[in-house]
């Protein structure tokens, strides 16, 4: 059996390493700091950078952000 640390553990060792795999940082934050509801409107958002080809003239991928509100479950996969 995995104990909660080791769990907690090898989670974050993947999701460091599919973050790195797109180069991509993720961050939650209050989405509307001060006001009444502040705490309730936590936004979670993954931002996965663009790339560009060596000349800079074409784009190889586009700048992404995925915005997982309060929860991973909010977003259609």
């Amino acid at each position: 059996m995995q104990t909660s640390t080791e769990v907690r553990e090898e989670f974050k060792k993947e999701l460091k390493a599919l973050l790195s795999k797109w180069g991509a940082t993720i961050e939650a934050n209050d989405y509307y700091p001060g006001y009444p509801e502040s705490g309730e409107d936590i936004r979670i958002i993954v931002t996965i950078p663009a790339i560009y080809s060596e000349n800079g003239l074409a784009t190889e991928r586009e700048y992404t952000e995925i915005d997982f509100r309060k929860s991973i479950w909010n977003i259609d996969l």
